[in-house]
Formats: C-alpha cells, sequence, structure tokens
C-alpha cells in the first residue's frame, strides 16, 4: 500500500507576510485615531513617564537584562529603539562604545539628559527609524541590541540588517503576550470604538520569521509584572485617555469605570496589576 501526500496540504507558513500584515493593521489603526507616525512616543507627556520609571526605578533591573546578554567591557553596541537610554545609558556606563537609533526627538533629549544625569560617555544617536536606517548609517557593531522596540514593518530587511550589523551577537526581547493585553486596551478598545484592538505580533511570529530566515536563535521566556503605577487617580485617567484615544465623555465615563474597579490603591498613589510574559531570543555569529 503506497502512501501519497496531497500537494494542496502542504502549505508553508509566511511567518514575515504575518508579521508584516498584522504591523500593517495594527498601525492603520493608530492612524486612523490621528497617532501615526509615532506622534505617541514623541507625545512629551508619555516621555516624561518613561522617562521617569527609567530615573526611579530599580536599576537591578537593567543590570539584570545587560548581564544575561553577556556583552563583554568595551564591547561596541547598537541599541535599537533606545528610547529614553533605558539599557543605551548603563551599557555607557559599563564601558560599551554605544550608537543608538531612535526616531523621537524628546526621547532622544530625554536620553541626553538621562546620560548627564549619570555621567557616562558620549552616545553616538541616529535620529531614524530602523527601517530607514542604511547599511552604511548602522555600521558593524560587536553586538545588536533592540529591547521591546520592534513596532517595525519590513520585518525580514529589517531583522537581515541587523543580523548584518552584528559581528558577535544579536539580542531582541518582545512580548509573548502584549503588555496592552493587561493594560485595558483588549478590554476596553472594543467598548470605545467598536472595534478589536490591533498590537503589533508577537514573539512566536518573531522567532518563526527568524527560522523562516535560516536563523535558528535561542529563545528564553519570562513572566513579570507589568504593574503600571501612577502618582494620582488624575495621572492614571489621563494616560488612559490617551492611549485609549478617548474624546467623548461617554467614553471617559467607560474608562473611569474600569479604573475604579481595576485600580489599587497605594501609599505612593495608585497602581493597575498586570503580568506580561517577554521572550529574550538571541543568537550568536
Amino acid at each position: 500500500m503506497s502512501s501519497h501526500v496531497s500537494g494542496a496540504s502542504l502549505t508553508t507558513i509566511d511567518y514575515c507576510r504575518l508579521w508584516d500584515e498584522q504591523h500593517a493593521r495594527s498601525t492603520a489603526q493608530k492612524e486612523k485615531m490621528g497617532e501615526g507616525g509615532g506622534k505617541f512616543w514623541s507625545d512629551q507627556g508619555v516621555v516624561d513617564r518613561f522617562s521617569q520609571n527609567v530615573i526611579s526605578g530599580d536599576p537591578s533591573r537593567m543590570q539584570k537584562q545587560i548581564e544575561e546578554m553577556r556583552i563583554p567591557k568595551g564591547s561596541s553596541v547598537l541599541d535599537i529603539g533606545a528610547g529614553p537610554g533605558t539599557l543605551a545609558v548603563p551599557l555607557a556606563l559599563a564601558g560599551c562604545s554605544v550608537t543608538t537609533v531612535e526616531p523621537s526627538e524628546p526621547m532622544g533629549v530625554a536620553m541626553e539628559r538621562y546620560r548627564r544625569t549619570m555621567n557616562a560617555p558620549p552616545i553616538r544617536e541616529i535620529r531614524k527609524r530602523w527601517e530607514d536606517v542604511t547599511p552604511e548609517e548602522a555600521g558593524v557593531h560587536d553586538v545588536v541590541v533592540a529591547s521591546r522596540s520592534l513596532i517595525m514593518g519590513d520585518i525580514r530587511n529589517s531583522l537581515l540588517k541587523m543580523d548584518a550589523a552584528a559581528r558577535h551577537a544579536v539580542h531582541l526581547y518582545w512580548f509573548l503576550t502584549p503588555p496592552s493585553s493587561s493594560g485595558g486596551n483588549v478590554e476596553l478598545w472594543p467598548l470605545l470604538h467598536g472595534e478589536p484592538y490591533c498590537s503589533e505580533a508577537d514573539a512566536d511570529i518573531l522567532w518563526n520569521a527568524l527560522c523562516q530566515l535560516g536563523i535558528y536563535a535561542n529563545i528564553m521566556v519570562e513572566t513579570k509584572d507589568k504593574s503600571q503605577h501612577y502618582a494620582s487617580f488624575s495621572t492614571m485617567q489621563e494616560d488612559y485617555y490617551n492611549r485609549m484615544s478617548v474624546s467623548e465623555e461617554w467614553q471617559r465615563n467607560i474608562v473611569d469605570a474600569f479604573l475604579l474597579d481595576r485600580a489599587v490603591r497605594e501609599e505612593s498613589g495608585y497602581v493597575v496589576p498586570g503580568v506580561s510574559r517577554t521572550a529574550h531570543i538571541w543568537w550568536e555569529k
């Protein structure tokens, strides 16, 4: 008895296309709400909150992340989507020669302020989206890092460009469960806007996209507290109104009811509890 497998059943999933399609849906939703072109990450309130979290946060968390990447002192590091210098400044302090890619001007200003506060060595900055950086501009570095900053399309070329820019290793950190799922977006967005919330593709798609490109990466998953902390109820409200693209009074009422139900009062302010699962994906060359 002979076995026969129909060619129609041998379908290959194009994970790069899956990523790009999800990114396009997420981008389209943001643009519809007037948040396209990275406006969210250039909003001064958002930048200030991120900067404050970095400055007043637990420094051992960043130290642990740097240690698990095992980047030798004196290495040249390319930090893609550096934000307010969350990793770039500690890496510079640790003796690395750091270059950042960060399109947001306010984030760049915040990073320079953080660098000066910590008295860290100078950091070279590229003020562009990674998709728009040429290989010549990127240069070649010992290590390439992109930590929770993979909001980008054309993932095939984006990943291959990262690989080409690294002499020794690439370290990616991305979400297996989106932070938006614990932050309330998934629950609130349909009530506020009449459609599902479109987050970026998750880390499982990313890892499979790498396999598709012939890059067989290591992966380690970490479950961590993703609670959001606010100094006051009004600060929390404003953040949610901003993130949820709220403009009408009835929408504010829905968000307020969610926060009254979900937020926990603490001595230092308010906390919206949450958990996220983050994947550390890396490969060595």
